[in-house]
């Protein structure tokens, strides 16, 4: 395995993991505290976990290539 698809294929995961704590955080900091708009709160979280998700499948796939 070269570097450079060992390296695609780390950021991929690691990206996947964020987006996945992103969504997490932003969902139980809008059922937790009420200050803010919870529909926007949910809704950036969605948003922001979605790109993550997607941009780290890309590297995934990026890093699967030979």
């Amino acid at each position: 395995m070269t570097k450079k698809i060992r390296v695609f294929r780390e950021i991929g995961k690691v990206v996947v993991n964020f987006g996945s704590l992103t969504f997490a955080s932003l969902v139980l900091g809008t059922i937790i505290r009420g200050d803010y708009d919870r529909m926007l709160l949910m809704l950036a979280g969605f948003g922001g976990s979605v790109v993550l998700i997607v941009w780290g499948i890309i590297f995934l796939t990026k890093g699967e290539e030979e």
